[in-house]
């Protein structure tokens, strides 16, 4: 007896009893690019692959190097130790077949991890294998979103730009990484991004604007001396510690010295020299994901993604702040130049 296959609608019967049944549609039409996968960025992509939307993943970085110390269930111990070569005895493939069919890079290697997720959205997932640098700008453009993790200042204005071209202009870009038990997302919704927001049960308000805008370009070029606000008398900690890691962790040459590293950073950036606890910030440097931090800011900024996709919901604008040591999560607007 061939047992029938669960239609879409059955699969997303909860949450188009949730979101309904357009905003189920617009997510199931959407593709989402993740550049460079961390535990954070895994997290996100599994939520949203789960809920229907198609994944396209690119990370030439090699593989089980670059993840060997990621927090994602996508990849086990044991299926990286294999990669590497670590598998013997009686059953393992010989070592020229093995060379043949390991994956090469994290894309190739998480794409059937992917596909198992969610059978629904067969032929829609995608991979890149290709260098992000040898991307052509307008690339970028075919997504609905594009989430990244251990870019380079100059990676995040290059992708920024070429999003801002794109005639809709609302193209979701998120920057994200945890370090320790914090984690930070620098958010850019596209200047033509409308939401509703929602205003009682059932009930949602007029087409918005996100007010105000400042494309993620400009806020990476941002002074961080002057980002403070109403409660921030001065520039969030955590945002800084991200800026700072971007910085070190985009550096092909990395200095020995962390602690000399983050100094002149500070004083380039004219904030104190006390500002930050560099000393336990350089271990974190080194090691720095934490498997809860990754999944609960992963959740968050997935439930961002979908607002963006929906136009469902007020947007975080437009830096997201994650505490572990007391659990808590704030948005913080980075201003331009007044």
């Amino acid at each position: 007896m061939v047992q029938r296959a669960d239609s879409h609608d059955d699969v997303y019967d909860r949450q188009i009893r949730l979101w309904g049944a357009d905003a189920q549609k617009r997510m199931s039409n959407a593709r989402v690019l993740y550049v460079r996968l961390t535990g954070v960025t895994c997290e996100i992509m599994k939520n949203l692959v789960l809920a229907g939307v198609a994944a396209a993943v690119c990370d030439d970085r090699p593989y089980p190097e670059a993840v060997r110390e990621m927090p994602c269930s996508f990849f086990r111990a044991g299926d990286m130790e294999a990669a590497a070569g670590g598998a013997s005895g009686e059953g393992a493939e010989p070592d020229a077949k093995k060379a043949k069919t390991a994956p090469k890079t994290v894309a190739a290697a998480i794409q059937p991890k992917v596909e198992e997720l969610n059978p629904l959205l067969a032929g829609r997932n995608s991979i890149e294998e290709r260098s992000l640098a040898s991307l052509p700008d307008d690339y970028f453009a075919q997504f609905d979103a594009v989430v990244a993790s251990r870019l380079t200042v100059d990676e995040a204005k290059r992708i920024s730009s070429c999003l801002q071209k794109v005639e809709e202009g609302n193209k979701l870009f998120i920057v994200t990484d945890t370090f320790g038990l914090d984690g930070c997302a620098q958010l850019d919704f596209g200047k033509g991004h409308t939401y509703r927001r929602e205003v009682g049960k059932d009930k949602l308000s007029d087409l918005q604007k996100v007010e105000p805008y400042l494309p993620l370009e400009q806020m990476l070029g941002a002074e961080l001396a002057g980002a403070t606000g109403r409660w921030d008398k001065q520039p969030p900690r955590i945002l800084a510690v991200h800026r700072l890691l971007m910085e070190y962790w985009g550096r092909s040459d990395k200095p020995t010295d962390f602690a000399a590293f983050a100094q002149e950073w500070l004083a380039t950036n004219k904030l104190p020299a006390d500002a930050l606890d560099l000393a336990s910030l350089a271990g974190i440097a080194r090691h720095p994901e934490v498997s809860p931090v990754c999944a609960v800011l992963g959740g968050m900024l997935g439930n961002e993604v979908i607002k963006a996709l929906t136009g469902k919901g007020e947007p975080a604008n437009n830096v997201m702040l994650f505490d572990g040591m007391d659990g808590g999560c704030r948005s913080f607007l980075l201003k331009g130049k007044e």
